[in-house]
Formats: structure tokens, C-alpha cells, sequence
């Protein structure tokens, strides 16, 4: 039996900056969010009693941005419309 080894990438550091802005936002966002430090090389999520997990960061953050998209906001005064 032999252990299946993840998909690996090439990251940018954009990628890695972005996915760490993500990661803020969301925690700003979901305070009852858990993320956690790699562990094993997975990167993982606690929420509701639920875990969550990916290979790295960004992948986690599609995740949950999937699972818990971010509260709609009202429109700012004066866009969208048009006389």
C-alpha cells in the first residue's frame, strides 16, 4: 500500500500574500473560525465543530470561501444607478 502524494505547484509570493489577505478578511468576518498552522503539511480550518483542510493556504481559503461566502454588502451611495 503506498501513501498517494500530493499535487505539487509552483507558488508565486503573490499567491502566498493574497491567500494570507484572505485569510484576515475571513477571520474578520467568521470570528468563530479556527485556522491553524500547517500541521503534517496540511493547513486546517476548525469551524462549527467541522474541519476543513488543504495543502496550503490558498487552497484552504478557496475552501472556505466556498463553504462560507462573505456577508453581501449594501451598495455604495451613488453606484449601480444610473438617471
Amino acid at each position: 500500500m503506498t501513501r498517494a502524494e500530493p499535487h505539487l505547484r509552483l507558488v508565486a509570493e503573490t499567491d502566498i500574500a493574497d491567500a494570507v489577505i484572505r485569510r484576515c478578511r475571513f477571520e474578520k468576518a467568521h470570528p468563530e473560525a479556527v485556522i491553524l498552522p500547517p500541521a503534517h503539511e496540511r493547513w486546517r480550518a476548525v469551524i462549527a465543530g467541522r474541519i476543513f483542510g488543504a495543502w496550503d493556504l490558498g487552497g484552504l481559503m478557496d475552501e472556505l470561501e466556498i463553504r462560507f461566502p462573505p456577508p453581501a454588502t449594501p451598495p455604495v451611495a451613488g453606484e449601480g444607478r444610473h438617471a
